[in-house]
C-alpha cells in the first residue's frame, strides 16, 4: 500500500519592490520617520544589530512603485536590512552568523533561548495623552512549506514607566496576550496544522518585499500616564539558528499620541455615551455632529441622542505650542436589531394534569445571546399583540 501525503511549498512571486536605504542613524529613522504628534522623544539607541556582521539590519523605506500597505517607515531585520527589497531575490534570506547575538530582554519577554540576530531599537518618551499606538507589519521566511506549525523567530515591542524593573510586550494578537508571530498567525496548512488567527494573515510571497509571507496591518497600543517618561524596545531576533530570516515593518509617523472613541455605534437605544478622556488635565476639549461644531459641549465625554458622525478634537498645549488628537464615529441610534431564533422552552407535565408553570425570566440569558450585545430591558407577552 502506497502513502501519498502532500502539502504546500510557496514560491516567491516577481513584481516591484520596496525600497530600502540603510544609511540613516537610529535617531534619525526614530525622530524623522516614526514619531508624530505630541510625543516627545529621547535617549534613542540599538544596542544589537547586525554590524558585528558588516552590514546595517535597520534602515527607513518607502513603498515606491509597489503595492505595499504603508507609504514609508522603518524596518528592522534579523539579517541585512537591504535584502528585505531593492531588487527581487527569490533564494531564502540567511543573513547573518551565529557570532551576531541576542537581546535578554527578548528573551525574558517570550520565555525563550538560544534566540541570534537580533536587531534592537529603543527610546525613551514622553506623550500628552494616556493612549500611544503605532502600526506595523511582521514578514519572515518562515512562511514557507510547514514551518508555521513548529517554527518562529523572536519579535516583541517592550514598554515599561522609565526607571521600573519589568517591560510589557504589546505586540500581541488583537484583544489577547498572545505574542505576534509565524506560529501564531498562519492559514490552515492541511495535514499538518490547523489554522491560527488567519484573519491577520495577509498572504504567502505577496511580492513586494523578499519575504515567504507576512501579517495583515497590527496596531500596537499602550494605556500610559500622560507626561510621565516611558521607556520603549523594539526587538526581532532568529529562534534557533540565523536561517530563515525575518522583519518588522513600522509604519511611518504611526507613533502618536491618540485619542479612541471605539468602533462605529449601531444601536436601538435612543441615547449612547462617547468617552475622549485622554487623562491631560491641559486638555480641552471640541465635539462636532456631522463637522458642525456643538455649542457648549466642551467635556471630556458626550451623550449623543441623534444619529449622525461625531467628531471630538482634543488640544493639548506643548512646550509652546498646541497638540492636537482627534477621532470620530459613527453613531446609529433608534435602529431595529436583528435577533436569532431563541432556543424552545420545554417542560414535562410530570403528573398529568396538563398544566405546568412556565418562568421565561429563565430564558433571560439565551434572549440577551440572540441580540447584538446592548444594554436591554427585556419583557415577555403571549403574542405580539
Amino acid at each position: 500500500m502506497a502513502l501519498l501525503v502532500c502539502f504546500s511549498f510557496f514560491t516567491k512571486s516577481y513584481s516591484q519592490q520596496i525600497s530600502i536605504d540603510n544609511t540613516q542613524t537610529p535617531q534619525q529613522l526614530i525622530e524623522n520617520t516614526l514619531i508624530q504628534g505630541c510625543v516627545e522623544v529621547s535617549n534613542v539607541s540599538s544596542n544589537v544589530n547586525g554590524s558585528v556582521n558588516g552590514f546595517t539590519s535597520y534602515g527607513y523605506f518607502e513603498r515606491s512603485s509597489s503595492n505595499f500597505p504603508f507609504e514609508n517607515g522603518i524596518l528592522l531585520s534579523t539579517g541585512n536590512a537591504s535584502s528585505a527589497g531593492n531588487t527581487t531575490n527569490t533564494n531564502s534570506l540567511n543573513d547573518g552568523l551565529p557570532n551576531w547575538g541576542t537581546d535578554p530582554d527578548l528573551e525574558n519577554a517570550l520565555g525563550l533561548t538560544n534566540t541570534l540576530n537580533a536587531t534592537s531599537m529603543e527610546f525613551d518618551f514622553v506623550s500628552v495623552s494616556n493612549q500611544i499606538q503605532f502600526n506595523y507589519i511582521l514578514a519572515s521566511e518562515e512562511y514557507y512549506g510547514t514551518y508555521p506549525c513548529s517554527y518562529s523567530d523572536g519579535f516583541v515591542f517592550l514598554i515599561k514607566e522609565t526607571g521600573t524593573p519589568t517591560y510589557t510586550n504589546i505586540a500581541v494578537i488583537p484583544e489577547t496576550t498572545t505574542p505576534v508571530n509565524t506560529n501564531t498567525i498562519h492559514d490552515e496548512i492541511v495535514g499538518f496544522c490547523p489554522a491560527e488567527n488567519e484573519q491577520y494573515f495577509d498572504g504567502y510571497n505577496i511580492g513586494d518585499t523578499n519575504f515567504n509571507g507576512r501579517t495583515t496591518v497590527l496596531s500596537a497600543t499602550a494605556s500610559i500616564q500622560p507626561n510621565v517618561q516611558y521607556s520603549i524596545k523594539l526587538i526581532i531576533a532568529d529562534s534557533g539558528d540565523q536561517n530563515f530570516d525575518s522583519a518588522v515593518f513600522i509604519e511611518g509617523y504611526s507613533f502618536n499620541a491618540t485619542v479612541d472613541l471605539g468602533e462605529d455605534i449601531t444601536d436601538c437605544a435612543t441615547s449612547t455615551y462617547l468617552d475622549a478622556f485622554v487623562g491631560n488635565p491641559l486638555a480641552t476639549y471640541e465635539w462636532f455632529q456631522n463637522n458642525s461644531l456643538i455649542a457648549g459641549e466642551n467635556n471630556s465625554n458626550l451623550v449623543v441622542t441623534e444619529s449622525g458622525t461625531y467628531q471630538v478634537v482634543i488640544t493639548i498645549p506643548m512646550n509652546n505650542r498646541n497638540c492636537i488628537i482627534q477621532d470620530e464615529v459613527i453613531v446609529t441610534l433608534n435602529t431595529e436589531q436583528e435577533a436569532e431564533d431563541v432556543e424552545d422552552f420545554q417542560l414535562c407535565d410530570i403528573n398529568s394534569n396538563g398544566v405546568e408553570t412556565f418562568d421565561l425570566s429563565t430564558m433571560q440569558a439565551s434572549v440577551l445571546a440572540s441580540v447584538p450585545d446592548a444594554d436591554y430591558n427585556i419583557s415577555y407577552h403571549y403574542s405580539s399583540t
